[in-house]
Parts: structure tokens; sequence; C-alpha cells
């Protein structure tokens, strides 16, 4: 009885998420959860056959259409099966060596695969007769689907008529005439560009329907005014073929290399593998390089090349013999919050930070993940004691991306930013949706402070990074920050410390001598004036030469700069009029820091160019780059946007590529950027 209960919650879990998933957009179980909750009743299942129903999710390939439906359904002409998924390398292995015996070959005869991103999308079935399209279908439960055609025909790659001879040349699998009838699977997906683009133009909604990339596609096929489906930039990479009437193939790699000359985008990377080990390889491989691509994924798919291999080996109720999934260690997953602390910044940003119940997530434990701001704090409404879904990108901190209200404790209270500072008592200041510690000898402040003074683009200190400066606090010989420059009054006391010694008190000692005269640009940048990055610094710099003509600098002067607008100009003659940071300024030049004026910049061949570098320079470095071009009379950005007008692609250029070629703009290689600069 209690098993059969087991099963039966089981089931109806699985059908709701799924329901949540396929047809609503809005799943409510990570992909890890769902996994292990599937897994469990197959297991179940297989120990009692005599349990097993033909109506449980493990016999279904998806889930059934959402009763009231606005869209009209449509039957495939061949059933939209799902993919066996495994967890680990073992599974995969015993999934070939199945397919050896299926085949009846021995094992250490290497099988043909071939093998493709697993994109994180939305599954769709398109109908092709005579090379037009006619339909196209949700994946539904396998047999049928919602007719979202309205909606996929506004995909701007998606053809409405496949190409042929007159787009291809004569003699390819392009050419007419057409299959009489084709269905094309694939997946509908956003790439990550363009969905923070979308994120950033659009107001998120209170649904969610912003708050991953796979959810907006979900929505946006399901939208009755295909006006507003026109307007978001999907995409649709085909994988798969259905029913075929009137073409054939002997490998999937001959119908991908059809599929590109019939005008679809086919998923990229891709690889033919002989053999399981090839295949291991190439999953690891992509693992690794997963935030370099253009789109989600979250696996790999592996299939057997040989269409007559496919075909003898078959397919279960559910899924096909000759076909898996290796998916990728999770980066969602669900945990409890155990409290709402924060953390001091650098700035005096008082930044919430939620403790976590510790879970695996990504191949790390978790155990905090960021809320950003108290804004968005009250926004999501997190609370102690919620039930949260958090997420991890590449070395990204986890975020707390949404609460379960279902799961909510009865007796939770709202979460309510500190009244004083968390590390030293001092008052706060709002500024927007941000608090602000206003005490500049913050000990947690403090410490930021210091090391961000003494990085490479700042003062450039070598040997004090962030284990030396907490050191150094935690034994009272640096409690602000003008006591740096004053060490060499401590030389004693700073040798006798744990692993220091007289070399490294000497070179410490040398290195904040060389230090003292710091170019105007990188004092302004070190000093850590809140919204005043590096390049907001040089731009000042170059305004206005020297530290006493900005401190007296009116606002309306202050917005002549190039990116100096309200909130900088408010946040610089707050700095300098604060009494706080005045007796600070003046106790460095008491300790022999001198700032260098500088000299108005002058007009060079490569004035209003604005530069961004990505990937890695063989011949320079990226700071020897930048400075090229500063004396060039360019500017510099660390960032993509539509004000930069050339992007530098070294090895391995990623993301920020990408984004560079989905607006447009000029990409140089290492090569043409050093004919550039050397071009008299």
């Amino acid at each position: 009885m209690q098993l059969s209960r087991r099963i039966d919650d089981l089931r109806a879990a699985i059908r709701r998420a799924d329901h949540l998933y396929y047809n609503v957009g809005q799943p409510e179980l990570t992909d890890l959860e769902y996994d292990r909750m599937f897994r469990e009743l197959q297991a179940v299942e297989g120990l009692h056959p005599e349990l097993c129903a033909k109506d449980s999710p493990t016999q279904r390939a998806g889930t059934p259409l959402p009763k009231g439906s606005s869209f009209e359904t449509g039957k495939h002409l061949q059933p939209m099966g799902s993919i066996e998924s495994l967890m680990s390398s073992d599974e995969v292995r015993d999934f070939d060596a199945r397919v050896h015996r299926l085949l009846d070959l021995p094992e250490s005869e290497p099988l043909p695969w071939v093998c493709e991103p697993k994109l994180d999308g939305v599954s769709a079935s398109l109908l092709y007769e005579d090379g037009k399209l006619v339909r196209g279908l949700s994946r539904g439960d396998g047999e049928s689907g919602e007719d979202i055609t309205q909606n996929l025909r506004t995909i701007r790659n998606l053809p409405l008529h496949l190409l042929g001879n007159g787009s291809l040349g004569s003699g390819s699998l392009g050419s007419g005439p057409f299959p009489k009838q084709i269905e094309i699977r694939g997946e509908v997906i956003l790439s990550k560009v363009e969905f923070r683009q979308l994120q950033e133009n659009e107001a998120t909604s209170s649904d969610g329907t912003f708050r991953n990339a796979r959810n907006t596609v979900a929505g946006t096929l399901k939208l009755l005014d295909p006006r507003t489906a026109r307007k978001r930039p999907l995409d649709f990479l085909a994988f798969a073929i259905g029913h075929a009437d009137g073409v054939s193939f002997t490998t999937h790699d001959e119908f991908r290399a059809a599929l590109a000359m019939w005008g679809f985008q086919v998923a990229e990377p891709y690889a033919r593998c002989n053999g399981i080990d090839e295949v291991l390889a190439f999953r690891d491989d992509l693992e690794q390089r997963r935030d370099e691509l253009k789109y989600e994924l979250d696996g790999i798919v592996a299939k057997i090349d040989r269409m007559d291999l496919q075909q003898k080996l078959g397919r279960t109720s559910r899924t096909p013999r000759w076909a898996l999934a290796y998916k990728f260690a999770a980066r969602l997953a669900s945990t409890r919050v155990l409290r709402i602390g924060a953390q001091v910044g650098r700035t005096g940003a008082i930044t919430p930070v939620a403790q976590l119940e510790p879970i695996e997530l990504a191949g790390v434990t978790v155990r905090n993940a960021s809320l950003h701001n108290w804004g968005l704090v009250a926004e999501r409404d997190v609370r102690c004691g919620d039930t949260v879904e958090i997420q991890r990108a590449g070395d990204v901190i986890p975020e707390v991306v949404r609460v379960f209200l279902e799961h909510r404790p009865a007796d939770s209270k709202k979460t309510t930013p500190p009244s004083s500072c968390p590390a030293c008592n001092g008052s706060v200041e709002a500024e927007g949706k941000f608090l602000y510690c206003g005490n500049l000898d913050c000990k947690d402040q403090l410490r930021g402070r210091i090391v961000h003074l003494a990085g490479r683009r700042a003062f450039d200190i070598e040997g004090l990074g962030p284990k030396q400066v907490e050191q150094l606090h935690t034994e009272g010989i640096v409690q602000r920050l003008e006591d740096l420059f004053a060490l060499g009054a401590r030389r004693a006391q700073l040798a006798a410390l744990d692993r220091w010694g007289e070399k490294s008190t000497n070179n410490l000692l040398d290195q904040l001598e060389r230090s003292k005269s710091p170019a105007l640009a990188r004092f302004l940048h070190g000093i850590g004036i809140r919204h005043v990055g590096e390049q907001t610094a040089k731009d000042l710099a170059a305004h206005f030469g020297s530290l006493d003509r900005l401190q007296a600098a009116t606002k309306e002067q202050l917005f002549e700069v190039d990116g100096v607008g309200e909130e900088v100009a408010a946040s610089i003659e707050h700095f300098f009029a604060a009494p706080q940071n005045q007796r600070t300024l003046q106790a460095l030049f008491a300790s022999g820091v001198c700032v260098q004026q500088q000299a108005a910049r002058e007009l060079g061949r490569l004035s209003g160019r604005v530069f961004m570098f990505t990937g890695g320079l063989s011949s320079m470095s990226r700071d020897d780059a930048k400075a090229i071009v500063e004396q060039l009379g360019a500017k510099t950005a660390g960032s993509i946007s539509k004000k930069v007008t050339d992007v530098v692609a070294g090895t391995d250029a990623g993301s920020k590529l990408l984004k560079a070629q989905s607006l447009g703009l000029r990409i140089l290689t290492e090569a043409e950027f050093q004919s550039l600069v050397a071009t008299k």
C-alpha cells in the first residue's frame, strides 16, 4: 500500500512538472530534481512491473495538452519522442555496451557516433510539403501538439520555403525537387546576447516571463498576437527528422548537410566520433567551453550516425535506443534560506547575501548566494526560511533567481534592510535600491579600499593583496588608508610579522615609495570615488588635468566630461565635500603622496574611436594595448556597448565577441590591430 502510494505521488508530481514545463513555460522543479524523481519512478516500476501503467510518465514522450488551449491542435506524422537522459560517464558506457549487444557486435568494435549540443530551448516540429512550410506544432504529448505556426513564422532564421537550386547552386542536396512531405524537428531558442538585451529593454513581468531564456521562449510561442512574437529575436536550430516522404538519408551527417543546404541553422559545435571515448571527450570539452558559446546548453546529444543501424535498434515506447543525452553538471538547484545577512564592499555598498543550506551545484558546494541589492530583495520578497532556486553560471557568484511561495513557512517575516552598517555599526545612507556605509574607516570597507588602491590599474603596489591587508589590519598596523604610506616608521613591526621578514618588508616599502607619485587618472581610480571606474577616472583626468581643478569643478563643468551624468557628478561632489575624505586626502599628501598633473589630451589619429579588447593577445598585454590606443587619442571600454567602435578579438574571445557581432561592431584581429596602430 505504501509503495503504491509513493508511485502515485511520483506520477502526480511528474505530470504536474511536465505540464508546467511544456505547456505553461513556468517550471517549478530544477532539471536535477526532475531527473531524480523520474529515475526513482523508473526504478520502482522496473522492480515491480505489475505496477507499471500505460499512462505512466515513464511510458510517454511528452505531457497531455492543456484543456481549453487557445491554439488548435495537430497530430505529428511521426511521434515526437524524448531521448534517454544520462548523468555519468559510466551510464554512457553502459548505454554503448547495450547498443553493441543489440547489434550483436563485439564491444571492441567502435560504433559511429555523431554529437551535437543539447540546447536549452523549446522543441517544435515543422511540416513542409513540396518545400513549403505548412504547419508548425509544439511537442505536446509526443503524439499531438499545439498549432503555433503563426508564431513560428516570425522566427528570423526559419525558412518559410526550403532553399533550392537558385540559392545554393546545382548538384547539391538542397537542389529541388523537394520532398513531398518532411517533418523537421528542432529547438526554438534565444541567444545569450539577445536574452540579455531583451531583459534590458523590456521590464521584467511579475509572472517571471523573463526569468530565464527558456521561459521567455515558451511564453513567446504561446502569444496570441504574432506581432508581439515578431519583436522577440528567436532562433530555430534544426536537429532531427520525423516523417519523410520523397527523401532518404544514409547517415545523420548527410541529413545535417541537407538541413544546412535547405536553409536551416544547425547546432554547433558538432563532431563525428569513432567510439564512445570520443563522445565522452566531446562532452567534457563542451562543458568547459559552454560559457563561450552563443546559446545556453545543458549537455550533449549523441546519436548513432548510420540510419540503417538506427532502424535496426528501434525504440522503446518513450525513447530511441540509438540516441542518448549526457547532461552537464546542474547550474540550477533549489535549497533553503537559513539567514539573510549583508556584506560591505570597498565603496561602502551594503549588499544582501542569502546564507543557504549547503547544496552541490555545478561541481561546487554552495553556501551563499547574492541578492544584489535591497530593492531586489523587496521585489522578489526573499525571506529567511524560504525555499529558493539558485543559479550559478561560469565563475559568477551564485544568485537567487526565484522564490517558491508555495513552500513558504506560515510564520515568515519580510526582510528589512539594516538600519546601521553590519560591520562598524555606523550610519547608512540610501541611494535608489542600494545602501551605503558612510564611514570610510569601516573595517570591511577599509580592507577593500586598500586592496583596490594597491591594484595594478590604480597605485600598482605589488605584494599587497587581500591576505596581506587582512593581516596588517588585524595586527593594528593599518587602521586608516593613510597609514599605508607611513609604514616606513614601523619597519621592525612589519618584519616581525608571520611570513614577512626583512626581504618582504623591504620589498613592500620600496613598492610604496615608488607608488607615491601616481598619475592623476590612477589616483582618482585608486581612491575609490563611488561610480568612478577606470575609464571615467581617465576622462576626468584628461578634462581637468589636476586634482585641484577637479575638486573646484561645478556640477555643470563635470557634465562636460563624456560619461558623467547626474549620478556620477553628485558622487564626485559628495566625495570631495565630505570632511572625513578631505582629512584622508591631506593625510595622504602629508605622507608623501604627490599626484601628477596631466596635460590635456591631444587629438590623435584615433580620436573619436572607442576600443574594447577581448581574449588573449600574444604580442602584448591588454593594458599595453589600451595604453597604445589612448596615446593615439582613442578611448577604451571594459564592456560591449553601442559606444564601442572597435573590438579587438584575441584568442579564446567569448561572449563579448558574440555580442559585438550581434551589434554589427567593427572587429579586428590581433594582426589587424597591430597594423592599425603601427600605421604612421
